[in-house]
């Protein structure tokens, strides 16, 4: 596994790694949308991918989409929260994901999303998890899930979480962070994942009197699409 001492550097080398050792695929869908005969969603891929940067700043996550992610964090932070308000930084991107009845689409309805963050692992779930880390500091259990076992009966059908989830271990004071992630699209995605995920390791470090450790992220299919390469690589 790579390691890098910060953001800029591994954003750089992975990149690197997605262009070089990529490989080719065609999958059938994106979500729940078919794709089979779409060439521009043809897809470079790197398989079970992962590193490990050692001095992670939100902050110097690069590329991301500064008004989306911060209010997508307030809607976490929030909690239980669907559609949520952060949608509407990125209309482009989500909006098609909405899910809306016949009756909704006629009367303007905005609909709803077939899960959010915000309900999966916001408001009481860090709550709860900060609790835990506060009261058994050394627990190998402190794990945030966003991909419910429900999840497998929409596979196809209706969007599912690209995360799996977070994992937290403190060591002498130094909270460690390593988000699991079975899919990743590095140009869309990926650094509004990542700034995410590093902004809720450093809350919770905060929140629980820690200094912040190492990111750890392993991603299952870490991939681009054909109509995303222009300029990229």
């Amino acid at each position: 596994m790579r390691t890098f001492i910060d953001f800029p550097e591994a954003m750089n080398e992975i990149m690197r790694d997605l262009a070089e050792l990529g490989t080719e695929v065609r999958t059938e869908t994106m979500q729940h949308f078919d794709i089979r005969d779409k060439p521009e969603f043809d897809t470079k891929e790197l398989m079970n991918y992962g590193y490990t940067v050692t001095r992670p700043r939100a902050q110097e996550v690069l590329g991301v989409h500064e008004e989306w992610v911060q209010q997508e964090w307030r809607d976490r932070l929030a909690g239980d929260l669907n559609p949520g308000f952060a949608w509407k930084e990125r209309p482009e991107v989500w909006e098609p994901m909405l899910e809306r009845s016949q009756m909704q689409i006629n009367t303007g309805k905005v609909g709803k999303f077939s899960y959010t963050y915000s309900q999966r692992m916001g408001g009481k779930h860090i709550k709860s998890l900060v609790e835990e880390l506060t009261t058994h500091p050394n627990s190998r259990q402190l794990y945030l899930p966003v991909w419910w076992v429900n999840d497998e009966n929409r596979r196809g059908t209706r969007r599912v979480p690209c995360s799996l989830g977070y994992h937290f271990m403190n060591r002498q004071g130094v909270l460690h962070i390593t988000y699991m992630m079975r899919s990743c699209d590095f140009v869309t995605h990926y650094a509004n994942d990542v700034a995410l995920a590093v902004m809720l390791q450093e809350y919770v470090a905060m929140m629980a009197k820690k200094k912040v450790g190492t990111f750890n992220h392993f991603v299952g299919s870490l991939h681009a699409y054909r109509k995303d390469l222009d300029g990229v690589f």
